[in-house]
């Protein structure tokens, strides 16, 4: 087995993945997706860099993936800020929705507020 490196014995059921190769046999509960561990038998598999994947992890290793709306980003214009990835105008003040990508910021409570939203509601008089 390719996940497992136990031997196959004969008779048992094996999955064949053909983008894998031909030299490449799983036992049925061995075929899962190298991030989430989900069970790929009777699944669209993706197969990349010797690792099977589901779909929703292969798409994750080929595009950014936007922490405001869980979307995959296929622009080329998006920002990384505390530490994720976002779509220009899902990265937004946390009390005004004003759209915070490539302007000064703070955080409150790990949220993301304008320098206006900040001095109006939050800092100290």
């Amino acid at each position: 087995c390719y996940h497992c490196k136990l031997n196959m014995k004969e008779g048992d059921p094996a999955v064949y993945a053909e983008r894998a190769g031909y030299d490449k046999l799983w036992h049925p509960g061995c075929f899962v997706c190298c991030t989430c561990g989900e069970l790929l038998v009777d699944m669209i598999y993706f197969w990349k860099n010797g690792n099977l994947y589901c779909g929703r992890h292969y798409c994750d290793s080929e595009r950014p993936r936007c922490a405001g709306c869980d979307e995959l980003i296929f622009s080329n214009e998006y920002t990384l800020a505390e530490g994720q990835n976002w779509h220009l105008k899902h990265f937004c003040c946390f009390d005004c929705d004003c759209v915070l990508a490539g302007i000064t910021y703070l955080t409150v409570n790990d949220k993301p507020v304008c320098k206006s939203c900040y001095v109006k509601n939050h800092a100290a008089v």
